[in-house]
C-alpha cells in the first residue's frame, strides 16, 4: 500500500521557560496574529495545532478578546486545533486530581471555542505515569502521543503500541521519532533542501511504522508557522511515490485506527514510561529535585484544594451556603499554571520561578478566605464577640474517623488595642494573666492537652461590617488529644478557665531516646537514630543520617564532578537532646554541623577546597498512639553546587520499591547500568514518588512518607538504604559537557543563581515500620500516609455553637482512597471520586448524613454512565478492581438538620 505522510503544522508553546510568562505571551500574540493572516493569505495552508493546551489560546484571548469569534470560526472549520489540556503539566509531580482538573478546565474552555482535539497529546513531558491511559479514557480519548521516557530498547522499535494502564484501560499510542516534534520544520522553499530534510526523517518513519500512515511533525518550540510547508507538500508529492498531505492529528489518528482495526498486531506497553535513554537524551532525570521548594509548595496547595477547600465547599452547600466554586477554580488555575513541565520541574529562569511562588501564594490567599467562609457557615462566627475563645473545634478532612494529636492556639482576652488616634477612647485596665484552662468534649469528658508555650500576643477579630478589632491576649500553644473526630466532620471542645487534670503519661523520654507502646527511637553516637518496632522486634538503623556530594549539573540533570567528594554526617560531631517529654508528644532533637566544600571548583571538575558549615537540625516526634516516627529537618544551606540527601538504612535487602504515583502504587526494580552504552543521557538512579515509597523483604517493611519531597533512590550497591533528596543546588538552566548527559545541552545557557537554594529550608517526612505488605498492611500504610499528609485542622470560636459534633460523609474500609469531594461541574450535585491504588480488589460503602435523591456512576469527565443503587436512603455500595478509579455523582434531598446539639 502506498504510504501516506501526514505533515502536521504545530508549535510547542511553553508558557514560560527561558523567558518569563509575559514576554512569551507578547511573542504568542504576534505569532497567532501572523497565523491568522497566513490562513487568509494561503488557502493551501489547511490547519494548525496550538500545542494541545488551552493556556496558549486563553492567554492570547486575554490580550485580544476581540479575536474570540475568529478563533471559534477557525476551530469550527477544523483549521485550528486546540486542547484538550489546560497546561502540558509534569505527570509525576502533579497529583492525579490535578490532572483531572487540568482536563476538565481544558475541555470546558475549548467547548466555548468550538471544541477540543480529543487526543491525549503529551509530547514534551519528561516521562509518563502508569495511569495516564485510564485518565484519557475517562475523558473519552482512546489515543495518545508521547515522546520522552520511552524508546530505543529492544522491542520498542515501532511507532505504534497499545498503552495499557494498571487497571487494564488501553489507548492506541503513537511514539514520536528521535527528534521529537521538531523533526520536520522545513523553513525554506529550496526544493533540494526540502527533499533532503524529508528524506532524513522519512527513513526513520518508514522503518518504525506499523501501517501505511506516517506522522511528520512540522514545528518546534515557539516556532512561527512554517509558511513553506505547502510548497514542501507540492514538491514531495512530485518527487515521491507516496501521498503527502498537509494534515492534522485527528485525521492522522482516524486513518491509523482504520488500519489498526483490521487485525494488525501491536506491541503492548504496560504502565509508566520512565526510560527511553537510547531514543534521545530526553528523560532529564534530575527534574524531580530541582528547586525542591517549588515541589513543597505544590504539594501544600494540592492538599489545600483537594482535601480542604473543595470538600468544605460541598459541606457548606449542603447546609445552604452559596457556592465558592468560582474562587476555588481560580486557585486551581494558579496551581495548574505552575504545573507546566518547564515550571514545576524547576527548569526555567529565576524570573519564572519567582512568579511561580507568587501564584502559589495567591492560591493560598484564596484558600484562606474560602476556608474561613465555609467554616463560618458551618460553625457560626460572630464578629461581635471579641473576648475569650470559648470553643476549640477539631475538623477532620478524611472520610474515616480519626484520632491523634494536633497543635492549636487558645487565646484569652487581656485588653483592647486602640488603632488610630482617638483621645476620647478610654482603654480598660489589662486583665490578669490566665494560668490554666480546661477542655471538655461534647459528652462532657475532659480532653487532654499539653502546653508547648505561653506568650503574650495580639489577637484579632475580623468583621465584614467594621474594621478588624485587635486585642492583647494570653496565647497558649498546645497539643490536643483528638479522639475519634467524625469523618468529614468536626468535634467542638469547650474551653473554660479552670484547672484541668493532668493526662496520663504513656510516653517515655530518656536521656537520648523517646518511646511509646509501639516504637522506640534512640539516638546513635554517629548522629543517626535506631528505631525499634516493639510489636515485631524488628530494628531499623541507622536511620536519618545525611549525605552531601557534588553536583555540577543543571536544572535538568544531576551530574557529579569528575573528582567528587562525598561527606556523611557521621564524619562529624552531633548533639542529641530531648526537647519534649509529653504527655502528648515526646521529641528528640539531633543537631549536625557538616563542614563541606563551599562550591564547585572554578572548572567544575572537582569541589572547592574552601569549606563552609552546613547546619542541620532534626526533630523526631512520637505521640502516645503513633505507629510512625514523624520528622522535621531544618537545613541552613550555605553551600553551592551540591546535593544533600537523608539516608535510611533499613536492613531490608531488596532491589524493588513500591512508589506512590498519581492513582497507583507502582512496583519498580532498581539496578545500575553500563553508562558507556548510553551516549545521550545516563539513566538516573533516582525515581519520582508522590507521597511515599515502600520497601520490604519476607520479614518486614518500611514506608517513607514525605510532604513535597518527590525524589528517592533505593541504593543498589548498598542494599536496603533509601535516600531521600532534600536539596539539589545548581547554578544554571542548562549546562554543557555533563558527565551524566554527554549528548549535549538540554537548553540554552542561562545563569540561575536562585537554583542554588540558599537559606533556610524545612523538610517534613515520616518513617513507618510495618510488616510484609498484604491487603491489611496496604490499608494501614495508606491510613498512615493520609494521617501524615492530610492533617487534622483546628479553628476557634468565641460565640455559642449550636452543633458540637457532626459528620457529613464516611467511606469504608480505609483502603478506599478518597480522591475528590467536589461540586459537580454542572453545579447540580456532588462528585465523589474513589481510587484503589494497589493490586487488590476492594469492596466498601459510602454513607452520607442526609438522604440521597439520585446517584450515578460517571466517567472522569463527569458524564453519567449508569444509575447507581443506594440503600437506607443514604448509603451506596462500591466495588473497585485493582488500580481502578471510580467517579460517582450524587444529588441530595433537601438538607435535614442533623448533628449533636449543645445541651
Amino acid at each position: 500500500m502506498k504510504p501516506t505522510y501526514h505533515i502536521v503544522s504545530h508549535s510547542h508553546w511553553d508558557r514560560e521557560w527561558y523567558f518569563p510568562f509575559d514576554r512569551f505571551r507578547a511573542m504568542l500574540v504576534d505569532m497567532v496574529e501572523d497565523l491568522i493572516e497566513l490562513f487568509e493569505r494561503n488557502r493551501e495552508f489547511r490547519s494548525y495545532t496550538l500545542d494541545g493546551q488551552m493556556a496558549a489560546v486563553m492567554d492570547y484571548l486575554e490580550v485580544r478578546p476581540d479575536r474570540r469569534e475568529k478563533i471559534r470560526e477557525l476551530v469550527e472549520k477544523k483549521k485550528l486545533f486546540i486542547g484538550p489540556w489546560y497546561i502540558l503539566n509534569d505527570e509525576f509531580l502533579a497529583s492525579g486530581e490535578s490532572q483531572v482538573r487540568n482536563l476538565l478546565l481544558g475541555f470546558r474552555m475549548g467547548k466555548t471555542l468550538g471544541g477540543v482535539m480529543k487526543i491525549g497529546y503529551i509530547p514534551d513531558q519528561f516521562s509518563h505515569i502508569a495511569q495516564m491511559p485510564q485518565i484519557l479514557r475517562g475523558f473519552g480519548m482512546d489515543t495518545a502521543m508521547i515522546y520522552r521516557g520511552f524508546g530505543g530498547e529492544p522491542g520498542q522499535e515501532p511507532s505504534e503500541y497499545w498503552w495499557v494502564a494498571p487497571d487494564g484501560s488501553t489507548v492506541l499510542l503513537h511514539h514520536l521519532p528521535k527528534d521529537g516534534y521538531s523533526a520536520g520544520y522545513f523553513g525554506t522553499d529550496d526544493q533540494h533542501v526540502i527533499v533532503q530534510k524529508f528524506e532524513r526523517l522519512k527513513q526513520e518513519l518508514d522503518a518504525r511504522a506499523t501501517t501505511s500512515q506516517r506522522l511528520f511533525f512540522n514545528g518546534g518550540d515557539h516556532h512561527w508557522p512554517d509558511e513553506n510547508v505547502t510548497t514542501a507538500v507540492r514538491v514531495l508529492n512530485k518527487n515521491y511515490h507516496a501521498r503527502v498531505l498537509h494534515s492534522n492529528f485527528p485525521d492522522y489518528v482516524s486513518a491509523l485506527k482504520k488500519e489498526v482495526g483490521k487485525g494488525r498486531s501491536l506491541t503492548r506497553l504496560e504502565g509508566e514510561t520512565r526510560f527511553g535513554y537510547r531514543h534521545a537524551f530526553s528523560v532529564l532525570g534530575g527534574v524531580f529535585s530541582s528547586r525542591i521548594y517549588l515541589k513543597q509548595m505544590n504539594a501544600d496547595c494540592q492538599v489545600l484544594l483537594e482535601r480542604v477547600l473543595e470538600p468544605l465547599n460541598v459541606l457548606g452547600i449542603a447546609e445552604g451556603m452559596r457556592t465558592r466554586t468560582p474562587q476555588i477554580e481560580q486557585a486551581w488555575k494558579y496551581v495548574i499554571q505552575n504545573q507546566d513541565h518547564d515550571a514545576l520541574c524547576g527548569t526555567s529562569t529565576d524570573e519564572v520561578h519567582r512568579e511561580m511562588v507568587v501564584r502559589y501564594e495567591k492560591a493560598k490567599q484564596i484558600g484562606a478566605h474560602v476556608s474561613m467562609e465555609c467554616l463560618a457557615h458551618l460553625l457560626p462566627y460572630d464578629e461581635r464577640e471579641m473576648k475569650d475563645d470559648r470553643y476549640l473545634i477539631l475538623y477532620n478532612p478524611s472520610p474515616v474517623a480519626r484520632s491523634g494529636v494536633v497543635e492549636a492556639d487558645v487565646e484569652f482576652y487581656r485588653q483592647d488595642i486602640v488603632v488610630g488616634l482617638n483621645p476620647e477612647v478610654k482603654v480598660a485596665v489589662k486583665l490578669p494573666s490566665v494560668d490554666a484552662f480546661r477542655l471538655t468534649g461534647p459528652d462532657g469528658n475532659e480532653i487532654s492537652y499539653q502546653v508547648l508555650r505561653k506568650t503574650e500576643g495580639l489577637g484579632i477579630t475580623y468583621s465584614k461590617h467594621d474594621y478588624p478589632h485587635q486585642t492583647l491576649v494570653d496565647r497558649f500553644t498546645i497539643l490536643v488529644s483528638a479522639d475519634q473526630i467524625p469523618p468529614l466532620g468536626w468535634k467542638a471542645l469547650t474551653i473554660t478557665k479552670e484547672t484541668g487534670k493532668r493526662p496520663a503519661q504513656n510516653l517515655v523520654a530518656g536521656e537520648s531516646f523517646i518511646e511509646n507502646d509501639f516504637l522506640r527511637v534512640g539516638s546513635l553516637p554517629n548522629g543517626g537514630v535506631l528505631i525499634l518496632d516493639k510489636r515485631t522486634g524488628s530494628e531499623f538503623g541507622p536511620m536519618n543520617f545525611f549525605e552531601d556530594s557534588g553536583d555540577v549539573g543543571d536544572e535538568y540533570n544531576y551530574s557529579y564532578p569528575l573528582k567528587d567528594e562525598s561527606y556523611t554526617s557521621d564524619q562529624f560531631q552531633s548533639n542529641a537532646r530531648i526537647v519534649e517529654k509529653g504527655p502528648l508528644r515526646a521529641s528528640l532533637r539531633v543537631d549536625h554541623v557538616m563542614n563541606i566544600p563551599v562550591s564547585a571548583s572554578s572548572d567544575e571538575k572537582s569541589r572547592s577546597s574552601e569549606k563552609t558549615n552546613l547546619r542541620i537540625s532534626t526533630e523526631f516526634y512520637l505521640t502516645p498512639d503513633s505507629r510512625r516516627v514523624d520528622v522535621k529537618t531544618t537545613v541552613q544551606n550555605t553551600a553551592k553546587d551540591h546535593r544533600l540527601r537523608v539516608l535510611f538504612r533499613s536492613g531490608i535487602e531488596t532491589l524493588q520499591s513500591h512508589a506512590d504515583t498519581p492513582f497507583a502504587v507502582v512496583p519498580r526494580e532498581h539496578r545500575e547500568y553500563d553508562v558507556s552504552q548510553f551516549p545521550f543521557e545516563h539513566p538516573a538512579l533516582v525515581a519520582a514518588m508522590q507521597r511515599f515509597v515502600t520497601i520490604h523483604d519476607k520479614e518486614k517493611g518500611l514506608t517513607l512518607i514525605s510532604k513535597g519531597l518527590p525524589e528517592y533512590e533505593l541504593k543498589v550497591q548498598d542494599k536496603g538504604v533509601l535516600a531521600l533528596t532534600l536539596l539539589r543546588c545548581v547554578g544554571k538552566l542548562s549546562g554543557r559537557d555533563l558527565i551524566t548527559r554527554p549528548g549535549g545541552a538540554a537548553g540554552w545557557w542561562t545563569d540561575t543563581p536562585e537554583a542554588q537554594c540558599p537559606g533556610t529550608h524545612v523538610f517534613e517526612y515520616s518513617m513507618y515500620p510495618h510488616g510484609v505488605p498484604d491487603n491489611g498492611t496496604w490499608s494501614s500504610i495508606l491510613r498512615e500516609v493520609e494521617s501524615f499528609t492530610v492533617p487534622l485542622m483546628t479553628l476557634k470560636r468565641k460565640n455559642e455553637q449550636p452543633v458540637l459534633s457532626k459528620s457529613f460523609l464516611s467511606v469504608e474500609p480505609e483502603g478506599l482512597q478518597l480522591s475528590a469531594l467536589k461540586e459537580a461541574e454542572d453545579g447540580k450535585g456532588i462528585i465523589v471520586r474513589l481510587c484503589n491504588p494497589v493490586d487488590r480488589s476492594i469492596k466498601g460503602r459510602i454513607r452520607f448524613n442526609q438522604p440521597i435523591l439520585k446517584a450515578s456512576i460517571c466517567q472522569l469527565n463527569e458524564v453519567a454512565l449508569r444509575p447507581l443503587a443506594f440503600s437506607k436512603g443514604n448509603t451506596v455500595a462500591v466495588a473497585l478492581k485493582p488500580f481502578e478509579i471510580t467517579t460517582l455523582k450524587f444529588i441530595m434531598k433537601k438538607n435535614q438538620k442533623s448533628g449533636k446539639k449543645r445541651k
